[in-house]
């Protein structure tokens, strides 16, 4: 009986910490990223701009999920261009772009069916020499409880990986497109 009662006193202890060190983590999740890409702003900004674009470059996209179908609507370019993915791998989600100021700065709106929570995303532009940096930022609120905080530290990494993942693949896409026009002329 002793042996019951210890086990449970240690069981409602290492719940108690877990809870209380859930309150430490952050409430949302905040990402930013960059890469310096060897083109100027006004040639990587339109495959930012336009969402049918993103499916080049952008880490969710066949090679991660094979199964995942693109749908757009809106104008094809700038403000109020959108654009949904449905996959096995990554789930069903909307995207709209809410800013666009070529050739500087692109904001978007991401948001995954049947969930509130909005990720608030963009992308900044700035002329280097012999480049542009790229920065792409993201931020998702989390729910109020333990395991959704959680959650979002699992999240936060997996996301950094992705979005990192996706600028590497813009760069490759840019040098790529760059050496072929190049090329060509």
């Amino acid at each position: 009986m002793k042996l019951l009662l210890r086990m449970s006193v240690v069981l409602v202890m290492l719940a108690a910490g877990l809870f209380w060190f859930s309150t430490t983590l952050p409430g949302e999740i905040k990402i930013r990223q960059s890469i310096k890409i060897n083109a100027t702003p006004e040639q990587i900004f339109p495959y930012l701009n336009n969402p049918t674009d993103w499916k080049n470059w952008s880490a969710w996209n066949k090679n991660y999920d094979p199964t995942v179908i693109y749908m757009y609507g809106g104008p094809h370019r700038g403000v109020g261009a959108r654009q949904s993915w449905i996959g096995d791998k990554t789930g069903n989600w909307q995207m709209v772009l809410t800013q666009s100021v070529a050739p500087d700065s692109l904001g978007y709106v991401l948001t995954e069916q049947g969930k509130s929570v909005r990720t608030i995303g963009s992308f900044i532009l700035e002329e280097q020499e012999n480049g542009t940096l790229v920065t792409w930022q993201q931020t998702t609120p989390l729910e109020d409880n333990p395991l959704a905080l959680y959650k979002g530290v699992w999240q936060k990494n997996k996301t950094e990986e992705e979005l990192q993942q996706g600028l590497q693949n813009l760069q490759t896409l840019l040098a790529t497109t760059l050496n072929t026009n190049a090329s060509n002329q």
